[in-house]
């Protein structure tokens, strides 16, 4: 009978699944873009000021607390070069860096409105500890201090538990690799059957993957298939 994980800091199951994962390290080499260092190591957003808070709608790499504002863009050369319009711009590296991010917090985001972890947190005020509902989740205007566990001003100290090994999301995974197909972000075909079963044995603490199941869903990913492929 499969067991359940041990309960986990929210913070090391989130660099775990959102910062360290190859999409997003593979662009590490190339950004130069100011306070971006920890960003690639820790999940803190751009800005003077350390920030850590993540909208569960709608994630902006730029911090709101900082009081530097990054107008501008980073040349080859490694000279800022002031942006006249105004708007806050990233170098490519740093773009595709996000984005990929951003992909794997929609899906770690999705886990836990799916009720595929356990979430634990104590409230700040009565001091009550106790298992989140998984609706929790899905309230609207969240944003989550990721480094602390906490949740706005409701929960804090949260740490998650997977519900059950070999659960695998596919879902999830589809959903995150046709947001880097639509961006032109899939590694080579060959490589990439590897580098989905080294994910999935990550994420989920199995052992194998169906052979069948992963050249299945990389044909329909790389033909361009809108849905993921279902078995029969």
């Amino acid at each position: 009978m499969a067991t359940k994980k041990p309960s986990r800091p929210f913070y090391d199951v989130f660099l775990e699944r959102v910062i360290r994962i190859d999409a997003v390290q593979r662009h590490r080499a190339g950004v130069t873009d100011e306070y971006a260092a920890q960003f690639f190591s820790a999940g803190r957003l751009l800005g003077e000021l350390d920030d850590f808070c993540w909208s569960l709608d709608e994630p902006e790499l730029f911090s709101r607390r900082g009081t530097v504002q990054i107008l501008g863009v980073i040349s080859p050369r490694g000279d800022f070069i002031p942006n006249s319009s105004g708007e806050r711009t990233v170098s490519p590296a740093m773009r595709a860096a996000w984005d990929a991010a951003v992909a794997a917090w929609r899906a770690f985001v999705s886990a836990l409105r799916n009720g595929e972890y356990i979430a634990t947190a104590t409230h700040p005020a009565t001091g009550e500890r106790r298992d989140l509902e998984p609706a929790e989740w899905m309230r609207t205007g969240l944003v989550l201090d990721v480094r602390n566990g906490k949740r706005t001003v409701r929960w804090s100290a949260i740490v998650v538990q997977a519900r059950k090994l070999g659960a695998i999301d596919w879902d999830a995974e589809w959903n995150e690799d046709v947001a880097r197909r639509e961006k032109d972000q899939l590694p080579n075909e060959k490589a990439y059957v590897g580098e989905l079963e080294r994910r999935i044995k990550g994420r989920y603490g199995v052992t194998s993957v169906d052979g069948g199941d992963l050249r299945q869903f990389k044909a329909a990913l790389y033909r361009g298939d809108p849905v993921r492929p279902r078995k029969r």
